[in-house]
């Protein structure tokens, strides 16, 4: 089955205010047949970013130009398309302009929902008790289901790396020559572990060549002078395997020509506890009885969707999270397919044996279809 997506071009009543001649000039800097999608459609989602989000918006995302951020354009108006018609989407799309990733998410997975089935109810921030949910959703006169979206790398996730990362760069202030260090952890650190790592770092980051070194207690890996500066990269070791992490970097300024003097990046797993904590954290926002579903944006925690998919099914047990009907993860955004770069979205849905009630059949073939749709363009692009 196709992913079908709400990306009609006649989605507007006025003239359209871009050209494919200044795509490709003034953003693009390339010819628009690189780009999976249909002329109109390109503009179209120009055009609907635009009218929703702001040509300010639309230029701040552009100051780099090129594939990447054109297409992230493009992923944007795709899916804002799919709130059209839903009520009371202004803060939502005040807090997308804003940059709130939290926001975008939950675009998202409104998007992913609601691209098979555009006759969907929706309602969006419903009170669940004396709390609000991020919406809910049913078609026709079926039960509502109640939807909570997540991110992993956000709020405390994303405290607990940025402190490690404040304390590791603190300790390599004072450092007079340039370098690049990439820390990954096999598990979470103790206070003395990091301590004591702090104390040594200086020395090592001093030898001033391509080094690796395995951290005592199988710890974690250091890795010296191995990427350029003001360059990054997820890198991937045997040793960690599919293991999910989290991570951040930190650029020193006064460098050559105003670039980084150097830079410290720190990775972290994402580990079994943490699972439990997003689930009993975001079932807190579903209705006590009813069918509830957990929307988790792994796109910041890399990790393949089965570390995850082991991660969350281990979670679900005949006497907790029974409110929780399902998990879909997903990530995406630029994909290489056989017919040019597509803006798609790759879902893994993880339903619960032993909730109170399962999802709508059609939810449920949606976010698979996603998933599939998602790994079959992937697949043909590869050959």
């Amino acid at each position: 089955m196709r992913f079908q997506r709400l990306d009609a071009a006649t989605a507007y009543n006025r003239p359209m205010g871009w050209s494919i001649d200044e795509i490709e000039t003034n953003f693009l800097r390339g010819r628009i047949d690189t780009i999976a999608l249909a002329p109109e459609v390109v503009l179209a989602n120009f055009e609907r970013v635009e009218n929703i989000l702001g040509r300010d918006w639309i230029m701040s995302e552009m100051s780099g130009r090129g594939l990447a951020p054109t297409m992230h354009v493009i992923g944007m108006g795709l899916r804002l398309a799919a709130l059209e018609g839903i009520d009371q989407t202004e803060q939502l799309i005040e807090h997308i302009r804003r940059g709130d990733q939290n926001a975008d998410a939950e675009l998202t997975a409104i998007y992913l929902i609601r691209s098979p089935r555009p006759s969907a109810q929706f309602q969006l921030y419903p009170e669940v008790g004396s709390r609000k949910a991020d919406f809910r959703v049913r078609d026709d006169d079926e039960q509502w289901t109640t939807v909570e979206v997540t991110q992993p790398t956000t709020s405390q996730e994303r405290q607990r790396v940025q402190n490690i990362l404040r304390r590791l760069t603190e300790a390599l202030s004072k450092m007079d020559c340039q370098f690049t260090l990439e820390v990954l952890f096999r598990r979470e650190p103790t206070e003395e572990e990091i301590a004591v790592l702090c104390d040594r770092l200086p020395e090592f980051c001093r030898l001033g060549e391509q080094k690796q070194a395995e951290l005592a207690g199988e710890l974690g890996f250091l890795f010296l002078n191995q990427l350029p500066l003001g360059q990054l990269v997820n890198r991937q070791i045997p040793q960690l395997g599919d293991t999910p992490l989290i991570g951040l970097a930190m650029f020193a300024g006064g460098g050559q020509g105003g670039g980084p003097h150097h830079q410290v990046s720190v990775r972290i797993p994402f580990t079994d506890e943490r699972a439990e904590e997003i689930l009993r954290a975001e079932a807190r926002q579903l209705p006590d009885q009813g069918v509830g579903l957990i929307m988790v944006d792994v796109a910041h925690a890399s990790g393949s969707f089965q570390a995850w998919e082991s991660l969350i099914r281990r979670r679900f047990q005949p006497t907790i999270h029974t409110r929780v009907s399902g998990v879909c993860l997903f990530e995406g955004g630029m994909v290489p397919t056989d017919q040019g770069y597509d803006w798609l979205l790759h879902t893994k849905l993880i339903t619960n044996p032993h909730a109170q009630l399962p999802l709508p059949v059609w939810i449920e073939a949606g976010l698979k279809a996603a998933g599939e749709g998602f790994e079959r363009a992937v697949q043909e692009g590869r050959t």
